[in-house]
């Protein structure tokens, strides 16, 4: 457990101590999930079935036992993906040993001028559980594997075997609606959880689990409120905050409007944007009604815009209403093809988001640079976030190189404080890992304005 997160732990154990005659304030904050639930006639969002395993003996026997099998124990975590209990662990490990190649060799081939060698992975590190090298050889040889792979790999083995032990993922048991009484607070996970009564979420390993599935709604979330941690001293430039003030005053709008009925009917929802969607757009869509909790008197639609949206498992939904305020719709194809479906544009309502595009890649930048050219002709404020500090510098400077004399920076490239807390490993690649919305930054198309000579 994090000192950060043990400081909250126990700030939390001591105010539950105090709760006898401590103030009307301090009694808000003290009441239980069970009671926020039945204030707001709600009931808590659970995902606990989210990763559940295969049965052993196939849906049929799953449907048999009324209780689900412990396949993993807490205490137990860490297998050789050839070894493993659980069979999507297994057959993991047979397409990296089928899809991956040996680093050693590869390293060798390089350097002698040749082409790079893809000898399968057949030997499991013993350390992380992984097929990672050719032969025990050249596993030994890897001192960069053990400096720098070894040690989150086998972070990832313990957290896949988790997240399909079996147990009840109590993490995942989300609260409802936030009392009006009670301020989010978004400079990190640690203090975001705490103060939205993520009660459940008790340690490192339920934070990463956590942070994986929220990375998306929450970072929209903290970019538009007004605790947002994107401010004038860390990272917002004064375009930025004028394009974020349009937005806001919006927003308050919406606050305003609550009392009056004629006046919400005249409302324009909020519309948020996300691009080359992928993802974010096949995370259960109750997972946004965080989002939405963040924002409670404004109406929004996200629409998922992409040639990878999948909107539902038989793909013929292309809207779904999560909610009274919340609306999720999908469009399959590059936007710049379909942006008639969605103009006129708004700054005041209309903000876009790119989830890890690629920008800079080798592959997708051409395909990116129409899209790129209409987004900065709405004037409307744009997101992009990157995997790591390499993918972001890759994007950022090929925004740079094709769009320099066309936008403004609303918010200068920094670190996500709700990128994801989990890294990815690539099936042919061990050494490539990425961390979902690691950094983030933000562009806007020139506004010209008028000047005196």
């Amino acid at each position: 457990m994090s000192c950060a997160r043990r400081t909250l732990h126990n700030l939390r154990a001591l105010h539950n101590r105090r709760a006898v005659g401590s103030g009307s304030t301090a009694a808000l904050l003290r009441m239980s999930q069970a009671a926020v639930v039945a204030q707001s006639g709600r009931r808590a969002i659970s995902f606990k079935s989210l990763f559940a395993p295969s049965p052993p003996g196939g849906a049929a026997a799953g449907l048999a036992g009324a209780k689900q099998q412990l396949l993993v124990k807490a205490d137990d975590l860490f297998h050789p993906l050839s070894k493993s209990p659980i069979k999507e662990m297994r057959q993991k490990g047979v397409l990296i040993q089928e899809h991956g190649c040996c680093p050693t060799c590869v390293q060798e081939t390089s350097s002698k001028g040749q082409q790079a060698a893809t000898r399968e992975p057949a030997f499991e590190c013993p350390d992380c559980g992984y097929p990672t090298h050719c032969s025990e050889a050249h596993w030994k040889a890897d001192t960069r594997h053990k400096s720098e792979e070894c040690v989150y790999l086998r972070e990832a083995n313990e957290d896949e075997h988790d997240l399909r032990s079996g147990r009840t993922l109590r993490e995942f048991e989300f609260p409802s609606a936030q009392l009006s009484e009670v301020v989010v607070n978004f400079s990190s996970w640690d203090t975001f959880l705490y103060t939205r009564s993520f009660t459940n979420v008790e340690s490192d390993r339920a934070m990463r689990h956590v942070s994986k599935v929220l990375t998306y709604p929450i970072t929209i979330g903290a970019t538009l409120h007004q605790y947002s941690p994107f401010t004038l001293g860390s990272g917002l430039t004064g375009e930025g905050l004028k394009s974020m003030t349009a937005l806001r005053t919006t927003i308050k709008e919406h606050e305003l409007a609550r009392s009056e009925k004629e006046l919400e009917m005249q409302q324009m929802p909020l519309r948020i944007f996300v691009l080359g969607a992928r993802a974010e757009a096949m995370l259960p869509p109750h997972l946004y009604l965080q989002l939405s909790y963040l924002l409670p008197s404004s109406s929004m639609t996200v629409y998922f815009v992409g040639p990878e949206c999948l909107p539902t498992a038989d793909e013929t939904r292309s809207t779904i209403a999560v909610s009274s305020r919340l609306a999720l719709k999908y469009h399959k194809g590059y936007f710049h093809d379909v942006i008639w479906n969605f103009a006129p544009f708004d700054p005041f309502t209309d903000i876009f988001f790119l989830f890890s595009p690629g920008l800079g890649h080798a592959k997708g930048r051409a395909g990116w640079q129409a899209t790129v050219a209409k987004l900065l002709e709405t004037k409307c404020p744009i997101f992009a976030t990157g995997f790591h500090q390499e993918d972001m510098d890759s994007d950022v400077a090929a925004l740079t190189e094709d769009f320099g004399d066309e936008m403004d920076w609303l918010l200068k490239p920094r670190v996500n404080p709700f990128g994801s807390l989990k890294r990815d490993f690539g099936i042919r690649n061990l050494g490539e890992w990425a961390i979902a919305n690691w950094g983030i930054y933000g562009i806007r198309g020139k506004r010209y304005e008028v000047q005196r000579k």
